[in-house]
């Protein structure tokens, strides 16, 4: 008995040029099917190459001692923005907004005063709030 050989296993076998013919309608439905992988491949890659920014905070309850409140640190380097427009915005949905808050916070200049570090130190109910850094000046009323 001969060995079996490989080429009976191949899957993509060449069919001869005098049983192929070329017609309109499969010239139109490859250049379709080449024309939807390129607009998959594209807008696959810039799904890839976008970048997403969310601003969301989640807190869990961490102490029932805390009569509703929850202390919040702040320490954020902002290397391209000047400490004279930094401020900091509080709200929550129990009727709390504080605009331009600057109770226990410090604005330390960074790289000769073309960047800012914003340190603070406050407290927020328990309740879905708000907490901004903003990038415009603040000021108090």
């Amino acid at each position: 008995m001969p060995l079996i050989q490989g080429s009976l296993f191949d899957i993509y076998r060449k069919v001869p040029k005098d049983l192929t013919q070329p017609t309109y309608t499969g010239a139109i439905i490859s250049v379709c099917c080449c024309l939807f992988i390129l607009f998959l491949f594209l807008s696959e890659l810039t799904g890839f190459i976008a970048t997403e920014i969310v601003n969301e905070l989640y807190v869990d309850d961490p102490d029932k001692d805390s009569g509703g409140k929850i202390e919040v640190n702040l320490n954020i380097s902002l290397p391209n923005l000047h400490c004279e427009l930094v401020g900091l915005d509080i709200q929550d949905e129990m009727g709390r907004h504080e605009v331009g808050h600057i109770d226990n916070s410090m604005k330390i200049p960074l790289n000769n005063g073309d960047g800012c570090r914003f340190e603070g130190h406050f407290s927020i109910n328990k309740v879905s709030t708000q907490p901004g850094v903003k990038g415009c000046k603040a000021t108090v009323r």
